[in-house]
């Protein structure tokens, strides 16, 4: 009897043994009790809507696999990127390809949660009656449960609701005129908070260096997974406490180099930039583009406003992959300098280096024993630094041109993140302090503690190191301005609002404060089109 028993719902058991692995998984990952809760209430009602549907075997299998599909989706995105499915995350679906470090992983086990998903289910005879009593109470319990924890969306389908909520703000546009909206954010100058250094030429030229994704944490691990970058911020001009104002790399780049913020469309900002002014002060401007066989960001860089977007798939010279390796990257930004200071103009030089993107391992340099691909690709990344800043301090680039150094926004801390890190403990999974530091070789080693302002303040702080004022549209302030504005301890990826005042991660903001923000970004959106 009971082997019959086993035998008929076998594959109940199996497919929803699926669901209670994922969030077991989960649970052992993050040990956030609410997820678990969560979960679980709403696998619960899953199972009993399902069973009372399965009367009609066919309409009830179908909708059966459509509910765990998309609970389970959330349980594994949950796992991997210790989020459930985000406006960040689908907004880079162009780019999915930037994962391909672990496809063969990501795919199979899509693949496999697809399969179990969608087995036929048989119903488990029961009173109709007690059935729809258990049901109720459950979906009594579920939706106190789900008030009870608010807006975070700790459920698989209150985060989908939250997730259209997100979809639909985002859309969202103010009614006032371009014209009238950019007028708001207009600023005749920069603030002049600081001199630039007198052993510096009127003119120096400026190398701009953006790593993906990278912590502050990760520099000062104990472990020294990155000493270059650590020794360069000991001997450079280094902002402390400075944090990402948004996430990913498509906002994070242009919204630095804009001191903006964008909405839906990532790729253009009509305002003024970085780029433009120091173009308009004679500097030949350049972007070296890591993955030039990505259509996507090769168009998103073309959009930038630089006089050359540096890289061709035909420079490529690794074997292995679509994109520049980090080592490949530093030597084409040391050749390309090279030669922007022999045709005798001042320069301004930006890259993206993307070897430490998430997913990815190293193609060159390990760390210890190389088994962990984490600390592999950031030690490698270190590495090439270490190499280029060598090389830089050897040759006639010393003599007239300033690196700055830091990144496209915080390491997003994921599973491999967190099993890499186990001792640091992030207070958001996408806002973190990131590093900042302007060197030259004579440079005055300085700490600069900036109080939690970020990285909106990257273009006004450069011009006004490099004592350039001009009218701008920028929402951050030089970190040398002894009164900065309300945006800059703000950071917004979509309606992820968090503050960093003082250098401390706090989630709950005022409802006021809120309201504010969010209609001031309405206004500037319609601003920047």
């Amino acid at each position: 009897m009971i082997k019959e028993i086993a035998k008929k719902y076998a594959l109940t058991a199996v497919k929803y043994g699926i669901s209670l692995v994922l969030m077991a998984l989960v649970w052992k990952t993050l040990h956030v009790k609410t997820y678990l809760l969560g979960g679980v209430l709403e696998l619960a009602v899953i199972f009993l809507v399902s069973n009372m549907l399965l009367a009609k075997p066919v309409a009830g299998n179908i909708i059966n696999g459509l509910l765990l599909l998309f609970f389970n989706i959330q349980q594994a995105v949950l796992f991997f990127g210790t989020t459930y499915v985000s406006t960040v995350m689908l907004s880079n679906l162009a780019s999915i390809e930037d994962l391909q470090g672990k496809a063969v992983f990501y795919i199979g086990a899509v693949v496999l949660v697809l399969v179990i998903t969608f087995l036929p289910l048989k119903r488990i005879p029961w009173d109709k009656v007690k059935e729809a009593r258990v049901l109720a109470l459950v979906l009594f319990v579920y939706l106190v449960v789900a008030l009870f924890l608010g807006k975070r969306g700790y459920t698989p389908y209150s985060a989908y609701m939250e997730l259209i909520r997100d979809e639909i703000a985002m859309r969202q546009t103010s009614d006032i005129a371009p014209e009238e909206a950019g007028a708001m954010f207009y600023k005749e100058g920069i603030c002049d908070g600081v001199s630039k250094p007198a052993n510096l030429p009127a003119k120096p030229n400026v190398i701009l260096i953006f790593t993906e994704g990278l912590s502050q944490s990760i520099v000062e691990d104990p472990r020294q997974v990155m000493p270059n970058v650590a020794a360069l911020e000991a001997k450079s001009l280094y902002f402390n406490n400075y944090f990402n104002h948004t996430f990913a790399t498509y906002r994070g780049l242009i919204g630095q180099l804009y001191s903006g913020y964008q909405d839906i469309n990532e790729s253009s900002n009509s305002l003024i930039s970085l780029q433009s002014i120091l173009k308009e002060q004679g500097y030949r401007t350049s972007f070296i583009n890591p993955e030039p066989d990505n259509p996507e960001f090769t168009e998103y860089l073309n959009h930038l406003g630089f006089d050359e977007v540096v890289g061709s798939v035909e420079q490529i010279a690794n074997g292995q992959t679509n994109y520049f390796s980090d080592k490949e990257s530093y030597e084409m930004l040391f050749e390309h300098c090279l030669e922007q200071q022999a045709a005798g103009e001042p320069f301004f030089t930006a890259i993206y280096t993307f070897g430490t993107h998430a997913s990815l391992d190293s193609m060159d340099e390990k760390f210890g024993d190389g088994k962990d691909t984490e600390l592999n690709k950031f030690y490698d990344v270190d590495h090439q630094l270490g190499v280029f800043l060598e090389k830089y301090e050897n040759s006639d680039l010393a003599k007239d041109t300033i690196i700055v150094y830091t990144a496209d926004h915080a390491t997003y801390a994921d599973l491999y993140f967190m099993q890499a890190f186990p001792d640091y403990v992030r207070a958001d999974e996408i806002v973190d302090e990131m590093p900042l530091m302007i060197y030259y070789p004579g440079i005055k080693a300085e700490q600069v503690n900036v109080y939690g302002r970020n990285s909106l303040d990257l273009a006004p702080t450069l011009l006004d190191y490099l004592d350039i004022s001009a009218p701008n549209y920028f929402l951050g302030t030089s970190l040398y301005d002894p009164e900065p504005n309300a945006f800059d301890t703000l950071a917004n990826q979509e309606n992820h609002y968090v503050t960093t005042k003082y250098g401390i991660i706090e989630h709950d903001i005022p409802e006021q404060e809120m309201a504010w923000f969010s209609d001031q970004l309405k206004i500037y959106y319609k601003a920047k089109e």
